[in-house]
């Protein structure tokens, strides 16, 4: 079935793949998924030209849910389908649209400490929602671990006051990282340019969940899975403005 989706979640993951997330016509989340090894980047694309990104309206071949809790929203597409129809203006209309006072409340679950912050695997209504934090507090931009060349974080306080230091895995928000630095620019400066950046604007954040893995099957740690600001900190542009600077 043909359905139209508003973008609002692209995340990087591992060996060159991506995990997208929108919202149909009646506000549902949907995650277009693919069978292992799943959306490859190169998939964002047409004719050289982005076509998945935030804040674009796409239209996908849905075919069946594949809910697995608590990641709730996972619906098979064909591959070939998605079709650019149109970017969308109204970014924090389309926000508001799963937009929760905490991030316990996103996740309709107790989030779990040690290490890190997650929920259990295999129950839960959603993984998906946004929060407006109630103040950021700092940004990590850090050389990583042996799976991953650079550490993207962000610590922040819900409008709870609780706080949380969480992975930043926005495809956008990485480029853009490597796209500013410099021989006198290095992340440690980044980090603290765009904490400044973030903590003089309106910040909205997307939070995700993973997916188990090796060493904790049970658990889907929290991520933010976007970040976006009013003003806008990419001012109009997508990842694939900061892809093209980093390929050439």
């Amino acid at each position: 079935m043909i359905t139209k989706l508003v973008i609002t979640d692209l995340t990087r993951m591992q060996h060159g793949r991506v995990c997208v997330a929108g919202y149909d016509s009646q506000g549902r989340a949907v995650r277009p998924v693919l069978p292992p090894p799943g959306i490859p980047e190169s998939a964002l694309y047409q004719a050289g030209q982005p076509v998945i990104f935030p804040f674009a309206l796409v239209a996908f071949d849905l075919q069946d849910p594949d809910p697995q809790p608590p990641h709730t929203e996972d619906v098979r597409y064909t591959p070939d389908s998605p079709q650019l129809v149109r970017v969308v203006q109204s970014r924090e209309a389309v926000l508001a649209w799963s937009l929760y006072e905490s991030v316990t409340d996103v996740f309709g679950q107790p989030v779990l400490t040690g290490p890190g912050y997650y929920v259990l695997d295999c129950q839960g209504e959603r993984s998906l929602g946004t929060i407006r934090p109630k103040a950021v507090d700092a940004v990590i931009y850090a050389p990583g671990d042996d799976t991953e060349a650079w550490d993207y974080r962000i610590v922040f306080d819900d409008a709870l006051g609780q706080t949380y230091r969480l992975k930043i895995t926005d495809l956008s928000w990485q480029y853009f990282c490597h796209s500013l630095r410099g021989e006198s620019h290095d992340p440690p400066r980044i980090a603290v340019e765009l904490t400044q950046t973030l903590q003089e604007r309106k910040v909205y954040l997307r939070l995700g969940l993973s997916r188990g893995w090796k060493k904790y099957p049970e658990r889907c740690y929290l991520q933010v899975n976007g970040v976006y600001t009013n003003p806008d900190y990419l001012e109009g542009r997508t990842f694939a403005d900061f892809a093209s600077l980093k390929n050439k």
